[in-house]
């Protein structure tokens, strides 16, 4: 029997998987990537390593499940880097066939990258080039820095240089990491096309997601819905298009006086410091759901766990996906493989998950009136939400089957592994 094929993953966080043996809490985020892995560790064809970045002192090593798990610390220059010598230790001991990163816009990604010599294959999450047109959501940016409204102003300054020091930094790194990598993977049409514009040279491998466990076994019913309630996954910056949604449900407040939005994520209002409370997206948000008299309509829960947003879900009317760009968002498809009916923003990669009337209603990033009117649709037919249910569901069975998807991924290591000549 010819020798494992040695495959290196990169991943940004620490993984759920050996969380605690890392001594840090489990994160609600990365399941997938847990689940993956696993799934590839069970062929023996392969062996599985994972190097991870964590807030930990030193390199730790932690062996599990036939996968070896590689706790990177981060830089004390920069939380999101991992030193040089950090990657070529991990590179050195563990050499692989195939080095297969996550994402590409992180500082450390490129050092693997462009330090490994064999076959480099890195999966897209976002492509945040992709992104910095819509980084600040459309937001009236000119009108907000009127010295009429300081806080307002105010408000608007920190968004721009937080893009400018933090987002647009990282550009450059992503780019570099996609044209050091010899092959890239993604699963939309919007990230092949990103691919192709970043680098065309590079192989382009389709591989979809598999979503965590509790989201397969979870299923929407309409009689356990509490009606006119919203569920939104995300408000952390202005590309997620929140603001958008509350006009939306400003205007629709007048014809349904108990509807409400939920929204996963800490509240704006209590988190941080005061400085931070003050300024920023979450600063925007507030004044916003004070502006048009929201405060009774909208909901922060707080970062949930995989069966806290499960049972949110659950009892949604509807799901919205409002991000003026996204990929593949997660929670988009764990919505549609539960059978919420959705209502998705035509943005980068979406209308490569569902289709327009048939598997969820599709409007304008920026559009709050076609927005509401597309809620207001699902609220007033049930016969509309069970239609969108029935079929998002069967759709995202199949976009996010773990069988197919795991197969997927490993005919691309096979083909990898060929073209080297290492099978």
């Amino acid at each position: 029997m010819s020798k494992p094929i040695k495959i290196l993953w990169t991943a940004n966080i620490p993984l759920p998987a050996v969380a605690p043996e890392l001594g840090l809490p489990q994160s609600p985020f990365g399941g997938w990537l847990t689940l993956m892995t696993r799934e590839l560790a069970k062929n023996s064809r392969f062996k599985i390593a994972v190097a991870m970045r964590c807030p930990i002192a030193k390199l730790q090593v932690i062996e599990k499940g036939n996968i070896t798990y590689y706790a990177m610390p981060q830089s004390k220059r920069d939380q999101y880097d991992v030193e040089q010598q950090t990657c070529d230790t991990v590179l050195n001991e563990f050499n692989p066939d195939i080095l297969h990163c996550e994402g590409a816009e992180m500082r450390y990604t490129r050092r693997f990258l462009e330090t490994w010599q064999g076959a480099r294959l890195l999966s897209m999450q976002g492509v945040i080039n992709g992104y910095k047109n819509y980084e600040l959501g459309r937001l009236p940016l000119a009108a907000m820095l009127s010295p009429l409204r300081p806080n307002v102003a105010l408000t608007a300054l920190a968004l721009m240089v937080n893009k400018f020091w933090r987002f647009n930094s990282r550009l450059n790194h992503e780019v570099a990491a996609m044209q050091t990598a010899t092959h890239l993977m993604g699963r939309t049409d919007w990230d092949k096309a990103q691919a192709y514009a970043i680098n065309p040279q590079a192989s382009y491998h389709a591989c979809s997601r598999i979503l965590r466990d509790t989201f397969y076994n979870t299923r929407w019913q309409l009689d356990n819905t509490q009606r006119y309630t919203l569920f939104v996954g995300n408000a952390g910056s202005p590309r997620k298009g929140v603001h958008v949604l509350l006009h939306a449900v400003a205007q629709l407040k007048q014809h349904y006086p108990n509807i409400v939005v939920r929204i996963a994520g800490e509240n704006p209002q209590t988190k941080g410091s005061k400085l931070k409370r003050m300024v920023g997206y979450g600063a925007y948000l507030n004044a916003l759901i004070k502006q048009l008299h929201l405060s009774e309509h909208v909901e922060f829960l707080g970062v949930l766990q995989e069966a806290e947003m499960a049972q949110q879900l659950a009892t949604s009317h509807a799901y919205v996906m409002s991000s003026i760009i996204e990929n593949s968002p997660n929670t988009l498809g764990e919505a549609m493989i539960m059978g919420v009916p959705c209502v998705t923003a035509f943005a980068g990669g979406t209308p490569s998950m569902a289709s327009d009337e048939h598997e969820a209603l599709f409007y304008r990033a920026d559009d709050s009136a076609m927005l509401a009117l597309k809620i207001k649709r699902i609220f007033d037919s049930d016969e509309l939400a069970l239609h969108l249910s029935k079929y998002a569901r069967e759709r995202a069975l199949v976009t996010h089957n773990l069988e197919r998807n795991v197969n997927s991924l490993v005919d691309t290591y096979l083909a990898i592994a060929k073209e080297q000549g290492t099978v």
